[in-house]
């Protein structure tokens, strides 16, 4: 007796038990908890769920997988444990014991049979559930896959490692996103964005490029592939690029310091730091956690005259979040986040392969990104409901070398261009929830108001400034919008979903002598439909047709003889099919979709001969592919996944010419591709994680005009990285870009030069970085 007592010293005591009846262990509770050897994970567990767990200790070092979600304790062990060769058997009400067994013989507990497939609960979707049963095309990024990018990855590194995101490369915070081929133009205009990025529940942009959030504590990115008129409304034509960011704990303290630094080839050192307090104010009452960043870059664009590294800078951030319960299941959430980026040049050259340019005068760029949002979500009369109110305030300052058009623009040379923006997007949503009984459905309410203020002037070398442009936009957008999922039969089930919204544009622009204003409003819907075949917890079918838009504006006259004109609003509607399938047994899982896109009255945006912007309907575009991704753990150690989209995004007429016969949509590849393995391994008390990945992402046009229709290169990316945990230590080192590339990634940098020559942006050199973190 003595030994067996000894055996199962790791695990929780039987005091846990006395305060667990077993009705209330079986129900679900809500559980997170990380990737971590077995002592830990089950330490964990027990603490959120009260039930009581124990293992002999010869298996306390065997690394298993995270849990995250609502679910009953036996579900929460069964996917903890998954591909360990561990099972666990209940040993009497509310207690478990954790034991060595064949690697399919995972037995049903208390009449559960849980669910093999991933451990990751989607919350885009506005009605949480877990990938393994979500009717949509869709990719989500968890914080272990995004540490394995880097100690502080953007949105580009997530491009690397999930299907369907693309962005241009202009720099930090000025980048726009498209998804799943939906790509209208690379310039920094007027039109609204084909995607729609969010904090959580807070909306971040409406016409702005991607604020290029740092991903730091984050839980995980959600991609939500093809239109989401329904459930997010005007401009989430290619879809939702949703962050996640770690919620408060209301139960413990915990806190992190991370110091890193790094070099980069054909460039210099640069440093970074970041912090993460949590804090209970309140136990289970109140709690609060805080997040700061400061993330240096060396730079590595030689400039004649000026010297290297002339794009050398800097991002720094934080967040503040505040979690609350103030009554029975009410939870309260609070954040606020503010970052800034500072660059102090721009990172293009004029030839290929290079990584110096020609003097011209500086052109370096700022942004700022401030947002605040107040979340509640529980149950009033039997539904779940959720209200949002949200603010985001983006502001950019970008400066260019205008000499080339400066006599177009009624200046002379030499002279600047100063780009200067400021973006406002407040969002309110109130919406109900209820899934008891046979019809699951959500219905709510919305409103958003985005303003856009935009100023240019052309600066002499005097100081002395002009002039040139002069834009003011106001939208007003209230939305009614529901869902419901009929349960047709045990395995099959159909979703109807309906937005419809009043959008109110008030849009004034002035060019030089030009003016043109305008007030338009459209009543309009956003309708989706899908069927789904569950035929068992290892395989999904589904169908789905969704629709979104984007609302028309007016353009102004580029001479004052001409009349202003108006853009239309583009529509697109997509069908996807598709299936994810998991085999337990060996690992395997395969998430696959097949999609075609019809666009309407595409709207664009185009340079004019002066290198200002103007948008337009560039006409009808289609768009078709398979997007696939394969996953397989053979075994505790090893996880390996690929994924491959291949599409065909055409425009199919109103730009293209005889002269200029490539019908691609701009920036958006046909061809990308990724693949990333990872071995884990446990060796003198350290926890070993090796990582290596790829990623291929094949040529694309830059614009729809023939006279700017220049080619990226292809871009294969390599990186690797090795992370060692020991108790609160944990060590990184990685290396991205191995092969240290210097492929052109985008065909562009400078709208009032482009037309006299190339322009090429190279990817950034080989980087390594080193960086220590000790959790408290």
């Amino acid at each position: 007796m003595r030994r067996r007592g000894g055996t199962w010293a790791v695990g929780v005591g039987l005091a846990v038990v006395a305060g667990c009846a077993a009705p209330a262990c079986a129900q679900t509770a809500a559980i997170n908890v990380p990737a971590a050897p077995l002592s830990a994970a089950i330490k964990a567990l027990a603490e959120q769920s009260g039930a009581a767990i124990g293992a002999p200790g010869s298996l306390a070092a065997v690394r298993v997988r995270g849990v995250r979600g609502k679910m009953p304790v036996a579900a929460a062990l069964h996917r903890m444990l998954r591909g360990t060769g561990l099972r666990a058997k209940a040993a009497g009400p509310g207690a478990w014991r954790i034991e060595a067994g064949p690697k399919a013989a995972w037995p049903a507990a208390d009449g559960i049979d849980p669910p093999p497939g991933p451990d990751i609960i989607v919350t885009a979707t506005k009605q949480p559930e877990p990938a393994s049963r979500a009717a949509l095309a869709l990719s989500v990024a968890d914080a272990r896959t995004l540490a394995a990018i880097g100690d502080a990855p953007d949105a580009s590194g997530v491009a690397t490692i999930l299907n369907g995101l693309s962005s241009t490369n202009l720099g930090s915070g000025r980048d726009r996103l498209f998804l799943r081929g939906i790509g209208d133009s690379p310039f920094d205009g007027f039109g609204q964005s084909s995607v729609s990025v969010q904090l959580d529940e807070a909306r971040l942009t409406y016409d702005a490029p991607d604020p290029d959030l740092r991903l730091i504590d984050m839980a995980q990115v959600e991609l939500l592939k093809g239109p989401q008129g329904p459930l997010y409304g005007t401009g989430a034509l290619g879809g939702v690029y949703r962050l996640v960011p770690e919620k408060p704990m209301l139960d413990r303290v915990d806190g992190a310091i991370r110091l890193g630094l790094g070099t980069t080839a054909h460039g210099g050192m640069q440093g970074a730091a970041d912090v993460m307090a949590n804090v209970p104010i309140l136990p289970d009452r109140l709690a609060v956690r805080l997040v700061g960043y400061r993330i240096g870059q060396s730079g590595w664009i030689d400039e004649a005259g000026r010297g290297p590294n002339v794009n050398r800078g800097e991002s720094s951030g934080g967040r503040i979040a505040i979690r609350a319960k103030p009554t029975g299941d009410w939870t309260v959430d609070l954040v606020g986040v503010a970052q800034g980026a500072r660059i102090a040049d721009s990172q293009y050259v004029e030839q290929r392969g290079t990584s110096s340019r020609a003097a011209r005068l500086p052109e370096p760029q700022e942004t700022n990104i401030r947002i605040a949002s107040l979340t509640a979500t529980g149950p009033l009369a039997g539904f779940k409901v959720t209200g949002v109110v949200s603010t985001a305030r983006q502001e950019l300052d970008v400066r260019y070398d205008a000499s080339a058009r400066a006599t177009l623009l009624g200046g002379s040379a030499p002279a600047t261009y100063r780009d200067d923006r400021r973006y406002e997007v407040a969002n309110a949503e109130l919406r109900a929830a209820r899934t008891d009984g046979r019809v699951d459905w959500l219905a709510g309410a919305s409103l958003l108001v985005a303003d856009t203020n935009a100023s240019g002037d052309l600066i002499a070398p005097t100081g002395e400034a002009l002039r040139i442009l002069r834009f003011r936009r106001s939208v007003i957008e209230a939305a009614l919008f529901g869902e419901a999922t009929y349960r047709i039969s045990h395995s099959l089930r159909g979703t109807l979903g309906l937005r419809l919204f009043r959008s109110a544009v008030a849009d004034e622009r002035r060019e030089v002598a030009s003016d043109a204003a305008a007030d338009r409003a459209s009543l309009r819907g956003s309708p989706s439909a899908a069927l789904a075949w569950q035929a068992n917890d290892r395989l999904l079918l589904f169908a789905r047709i969704a629709s979104a838009l984007r609302p028309g504006g007016i353009q102004a006259a580029v001479r004052p003889s001409d009349q202003p004109t108006r853009y239309r609003a583009d529509t697109l509607r997509a069908i996807d099919l598709g299936l994810r399938w998991q085999h337990p047994a060996t690992g395997l899982s395969l998430d696959l979709g097949l999609f075609t896109t019809r666009w309407s009255n595409v709207q664009a945006d185009f340079l004019r001969s002066d290198g200002l912007v103007i948008t337009r309907n560039a006409g009808f575009a289609n768009n078709t592919g398979i997007d696939t991704t394969l996953g397989w753990r053979p075994d505790r150690h090893w996880t390996i996944t690929t994924g491959l989209l291949l599409q065909r995004a055409r425009i199919g007429s109103g730009v293209v010419t005889v002269e200029n016969p490539d019908r691609r949509l701009p920036v958006v590849p046909d061809v990308s591709a990724h693949g990333e393995i990872a071995y884990g391994f446990e060796q003198a008390g350290w926890a070993i994680d090796l990582g290596a990945r790829a990623s291929f992402v094949g040529n694309a046009r830059l614009s729809f005009d023939p006279g700017l229709d220049r080619q990226s290169q292809a871009v294969t990316l390599t990186a690797a990285s090795i992370t060692a945990t020991r108790g609160r230590w944990t060590l990184r080192l990685g290396i991205d870009n191995i092969l240290d590339t210097r492929a052109n990634s985008f065909a562009f940098g400078n709208p009032f030069s482009i037309a006299l020559g190339e322009q090429n942006t190279p990817v950034r050199p080989r980087t390594s970085a080193l960086s220590v973190r000790r959790r408290f």
